[in-house]
């Protein structure tokens, strides 16, 4: 900075309020600065600026699998929001492992980001434990059992699940099925809760053999569909814990001459891009991975810079139903 304001003219505290947009600075100054700094090709030292104001300017988003368009959208918009402010985010993608979640919190605390958005598979007392001791503001996807953390999440734990199932219900569906994600995972704990909870509002038990879960992946949709087909007595519909599953079961059912939704209506959750384009068009069910991030940058950036040191606070992201093709309705 000392090169650039002597190359410019100017003062070391001009070139400061320029870089940091901290102050006015007049037209023929800034364009000498602009000049300098290309001159000398001058990156402002961003972790150097950290430790003078005793931060890092990271944050970190932890999610379970990058490879599901819902967490890569989810990434995209955080750290657009988080550039505004002049922050990083680094990702770490756990692959649905617990062990992995630790592993990302130590690395929190090594790295000393400022602040977390947590999207969990689980809500043990370890891992409470883990995000209490981090002492910096976090942003969890789960309530856990106590409201100890910021949290955006749905209105009702398992809401769209609950709406996809009922779609199937009101389609004159009783052989519903359910096809989860990792079954260690307290996200899939909440979307086979909405399912549960349709059946029993529609008086239908949940049927032994009528629940698989496996992975929030493709490949687990494919091994959920191979489980489902081989059954005796085959379901005619299945809600499905995310988009990513009941495409991997399309596709399974395909390979076997299984039709959708001619012998088995599908339904989703989360609304990713694929689920318009694969065929059929899948009925599923809005989590907007946008509006989540944007909620989820609020209540960080309200702690971070805002000043805000109050009580945990909740908000919320609607569910809503898109009917496609790849339900029918029976008699």
């Amino acid at each position: 900075m000392h090169d650039i304001a002597r190359e410019a003219g100017v003062s070391v505290a001009t070139v400061s309020r320029f870089i940091n947009n901290e102050g006015a600075v007049g037209e023929e100054k800034s364009r000498r600065i602009r000049a300098a700094i290309e001159k000398f090709d001058y990156t402002p030292n961003r972790f150097a600026k950290g430790l003078k104001i005793s931060r890092s300017m990271q944050i970190m988003l932890i999610v379970p699998d990058i490879k599901n368009p819902y967490y890569a959208r989810l990434y995209d918009v955080l750290q657009s929001i988080a550039h505004r402010e002049k922050y990083v985010v680094i990702l770490y993608n756990t692959n649905e492992s617990e062990e992995n979640e630790f592993n990302a919190l130590r690395l929190v605390a090594e790295l000393g980001c400022d602040g977390v958005v947590f999207c969990s598979v689980s809500d043990g007392e370890e891992i409470l434990k883990s995000l209490q001791k981090l002492h910096r503001p976090i942003v969890s996807s789960s309530g856990f059992d106590r409201k100890l953390f910021d949290t955006v999440h749905g209105v009702k734990p398992g809401q769209g699940v609950y709406l996809g199932t009922r779609h199937l219900l009101e389609n004159g569906h009783k052989k519903v099925a359910f096809a989860g994600g990792n079954p260690r995972s307290v996200l899939n704990d909440r979307r086979m809760s909405g399912y549960r909870r349709a059946m029993q509002e529609a008086g239908l038990p949940v049927r032994e053999g009528y629940v698989f879960s496996s992975a929030f992946s493709l490949e687990g949709g494919y091994r959920a569909g191979e489980y489902f087909a081989q059954l005796s007595e085959r379901p005619t519909a299945i809600a499905c814990a995310n988009d990513m599953i009941a495409i991997g079961i399309i596709q399974y059912l395909r390979t076997v001459g299984i039709r959708v939704p001619e012998d088995i209506s599908i339904v989703g959750m989360d609304n990713i891009s694929m689920s318009e384009i694969v065929k059929p068009a899948l009925t599923t069910v809005v989590n907007d991975s946008a509006e989540f991030a944007e909620k989820a940058a609020q209540l960080l950036f309200d702690r971070l810079i805002g000043g805000y040191k109050g009580e945990p606070r909740e908000l919320f992201c609607g569910r809503t139903l898109v009917e496609r093709d790849s339900v029918r309705r029976i008699s």
